[in-house]
């Protein structure tokens, strides 16, 4: 099982290709497994470290089971154990995500992205149950948390490491995104818990702790990865001011992305505008977007396609760094 040691580099994110018509109601059978065993190639082959599927850009909410099984079973199967890869089993109560982590098990996966089931917000304490009784149910399979507390309505403080830590002893990373509160979260978990930040606040997180920040997740990953990856890079060799040249550059791609800025409005439209600026970067087909998020207000969904677009450059001008 992967420790908090283990986790190096650009863990990129999948978007779970769909099918055209996928966003139609009577849409069945959405996946694009055809896409989907090409884009987890393609991730590997120009470098990622590992990979992560069936969050929020995944669109776990809206596969049928049988959609979801396809999906994991295709990727799971193309990765075939040569990197690290967490699936998501997020659902409404402990006992679906039991039955959808034994299929992840059987099937290869190394651990999973795991969010707080989500009809209630959980206090502290069923939080930290929660995630006891899936560490106890598969002892062998790593446990990113999935912190966030926007999606999740949980705030996920340093209090909540501490206690997790102790009680769900599989719980070796998170999916995490609060630089403010990043290293009393650290030091609450004594180490136990490597909290990867997004590609933009890198930089960020390195320049409190360069010894513990050590990966990162990428949802850009899917407009191609290699800008993540020459920022990881320049972390790892701890040339910060290389790495600001390049952090600026993601921002300047990001730019456009968040809508006026605001997250609390990007939290509205979250998986709608990732799909949209993968299309638009042409890194990967991603399809169209299933419903009921496949609703968003055309300048926000202009404005994601301008980001794509803008990768799309960065994607160009990192593989010529490399070659």
């Amino acid at each position: 099982m992967l420790t908090a040691s283990d986790f190096k580099g650009v863990y990129g994110i999948l978007a779970t290709p769909a099918k055209a018509g996928a966003d139609r109601w009577d849409a069945t059978d959405t996946v694009d497994l055809d896409e989907t065993a090409r884009l987890t190639e393609k991730l590997i082959q120009d470098g990622c470290s590992g990979l992560l599927a069936l969050g929020t850009t995944g669109e776990c909410a809206t596969l049928t089971e049988a959609e979801f099984e396809a999906f994991a079973d295709c990727l799971l199967s193309t990765v075939d154990k040569r990197v690290p890869t967490f699936v998501g089993a997020t659902t409404l109560g402990t006992h679906d995500t039991v039955r959808r982590m034994r299929f992840l098990r059987d099937h290869g996966a190394d651990g999973t992205m795991l969010g707080l089931p989500m009809w209630q917000a959980c206090s502290e304490e069923q939080a930290v149950k929660f995630y006891a009784s899936i560490s106890e149910a598969f002892p062998d399979m790593a446990i990113m948390v999935y912190a966030n507390a926007y999606a999740f309505r949980f705030p996920f403080p340093p209090s909540f490491w501490a206690a997790v830590t102790k009680a769900a002893p599989t719980v070796t990373s998170a999916k995490f995104g609060n630089p403010v509160t990043y290293l009393d979260c650290v030091s609450a978990s004594e180490g136990k818990i490597n909290f990867l930040p997004i590609d933009m606040m890198a930089l960020a997180f390195a320049q409190q702790s360069p010894d513990t920040m050590t990966a990162i997740w990428a949802t850009a990953a899917c407009m191609g990865p290699q800008p993540c990856l020459a920022l990881m890079d320049a972390i790892e060799a701890k040339d910060m001011d290389r790495a600001g040249e390049i952090s600026k550059d993601i921002l300047w791609a990001n730019e456009t992305f968040i809508p006026n800025g605001d997250f609390d409005e990007f939290s509205k439209f979250n998986l709608q505008l990732e799909k949209i600026r993968f299309n638009a970067a042409g890194y990967c087909n991603a399809g169209p977007i299933r419903p009921p998020y496949d609703v968003v207000p055309e300048q926000y969904a202009e404005n994601a396609r301008e980001c794509g677009r803008r990768w799309s450059e960065l994607v160009k001008k990192y593989s010529s760094d490399a070659s």
